[in-house]
């Protein structure tokens, strides 16, 4: 026997090696139709020498090219067939997983929907609204290939079984909710977009003359904080201090609907937190708490204790708004 001696290292002159792929897989979700019947998951996917099985049920369609690695074993030699079952088994998964509608049928090419063809392919099967168009637009995503007498013979008389029916109503209600959230968020940047410059000229504005006001000095600064004060000087500071307040209050108010709606920030608050996807409520829990808070002040007016809180308000308030001056121009900066 010749010894051939030590084997060199494979180098950069010889074609890579083939991906395969899982010879076996499984999904929890998706909706594959074998021959036009519905098989429910869960998908027990397997490769075998002669192809796919899915639940035992073999897939009878041809072979979708594989994604990569799938031809001879290089680049551009001739596609080897067993390479596309095979990585086939991976595919499957991954698009089931993703809830997309998978097709085979007996010398079809392999059809896999994306979710918005998926989507309208459920939505013709479980309700007669728009049905025709939504087929015509299914059909229209078909390969080339696909004999279309196959495709016309199976969805005219395919009638939904009700566990199909039931998981595709809950999946598409799944994708309208997300969709509502979708559309809810582009209203909410474009009134962004359409408020971000007076709301910040309105903050800028309103902190500065409030900065001058505050800076006038906190009433009763040093001496006893007991008793009343009824000095005109003082009952106007202490309406200026609630002008202001009410003004900062709603400017908070637009700003938390608008920012939190787009995402771009979040309510801390727990209350606000759950009344933030509702404006309307939000905006009246928020104006009626201010409202009834800067009342009480404005009776006991007379009171030091009543003129030094409608200060620190104010000053409160005024920061806050420093603060969303702040968010804003570190959010659109990151734009």
């Amino acid at each position: 026997m010749r010894d051939v001696g030590p084997q060199p290292p494979r180098g950069f002159d010889q074609p890579p090696r083939p991906f395969d792929g899982p010879l076996e897989a499984t999904a929890k979700a998706g909706f594959l139709f074998i021959e036009g019947e519905y098989l429910p998951p869960p998908y027990e996917i397997r490769h075998a020498d002669d192809g796919i099985t899915v639940n035992g049920r073999q897939l009878t369609c041809n072979p979708p090219p594989p994604d990569s690695f799938g031809f001879g074993r290089g680049f551009g030699g001739p596609q080897r067939t067993e390479h596309s079952w095979r990585a086939l088994v991976g595919r499957l998964q991954r698009d089931l997983t993703a809830n997309s509608v998978v097709l085979s049928f007996a010398d079809q090419p392999f059809v896999q929907f994306d979710n918005a063809t998926s989507s309208d392919l459920l939505r013709s099967m479980i309700s007669s609204e728009f049905r025709p168009k939504r087929q015509a637009e299914v059909r229209q995503r078909l390969p080339d290939n696909f004999d279309q007498d196959v495709w016309y013979n199976w969805i005219e008389n395919f009638e939904p079984p009700p566990e199909l029916a039931r998981r595709a109503a809950l999946l598409l209600a799944t994708y309208d909710e997300n969709q509502r959230e979708a559309e809810a968020q582009i209203r909410a940047r474009r009134w962004l977009e359409a408020l971000i410059y007076p709301l910040e000229i309105s903050g800028m504005v309103l902190s500065v003359v409030a900065l001058g006001h505050l800076l006038g000095g906190r009433p009763h600064a040093g001496n006893p904080t007991r008793g009343l004060d009824p000095s005109p000087a003082l009952i106007h500071a202490l309406n200026w201090s609630l002008l202001f307040t009410a003004a900062f209050s709603l400017l908070d108010l637009a700003w938390t609907i608008v920012t939190v709606n787009t995402n771009d920030t979040r309510e801390l608050n727990p209350i606000g937190s759950q009344l933030i996807h509702d404006p309307l409520r939000l905006a009246q829990f928020k104006v009626g708490v201010t409202f009834a808070s800067l009342a009480l002040i404005w009776v006991l007016r007379k009171h030091k204790r009543a003129q030094i809180a409608a200060w620190w308000i104010c000053l409160v308030l005024t920061l806050v708004t420093c603060r969303w001056l702040m968010v804003n121009a570190l959010l659109h900066s990151a734009v």
